[in-house]
């Protein structure tokens, strides 16, 4: 009996070893772009940017505006209602961020002007000083 409980944990360890050994090398295969994506779909926007910045692509920039695109995006919709107002202006930190790379993303624009409605719904109510001057100075009618 021992010896059948000894084999069976044994057994056991090797499996779980080569799964994960099987798994960081899945992780190594893959391309920046698409560990960049594992991360976005995780929402480990850090580790995205972590990422992108350590390998230095060609393509950085559309890699970053895509992270902080979609930073923004998670920001305001999955905001607590109690954080709101910080997460608002979280998000609107990062679409300023992903205009700052490419000025006619469209996206990051709309949801921009989505936040300042809000914003303009409320009585004394408006994003952060530094906010609001950055997007002043992007155009944006505060």
């Amino acid at each position: 009996m021992r010896i059948f409980l000894i084999s069976l944990l044994t057994i056991g360890l090797t499996v779980a070893c080569s799964q994960s050994e099987t798994q960081n090398q899945e992780a190594e295969e893959l391309t920046l772009e698409q560990q960049v994506e594992q991360y976005l779909s995780e929402a480990d926007f850090d580790a995205a940017m972590n990422a992108v910045e350590e390998a230095s692509p060609e393509n950085a920039d559309e890699l970053k505006e895509q992270i902080h695109l979609r930073h923004g995006i998670h920001l305001i919709y999955n905001s607590q209602p109690a954080q709101m107002r910080e997460s608002a202006n979280n998000a609107l930190r990062e679409f300023i961020k992903v205009l700052e790379i490419n000025p006619e993303n469209e996206k990051a624009r709309a949801e921009i002007d989505q936040i300042l409605a809000i914003y303009r719904s409320f009585p004394d109510r408006q994003p952060e000083q530094e906010v609001l001057d950055k997007l002043e100075e992007m155009g944006f009618q505060v």
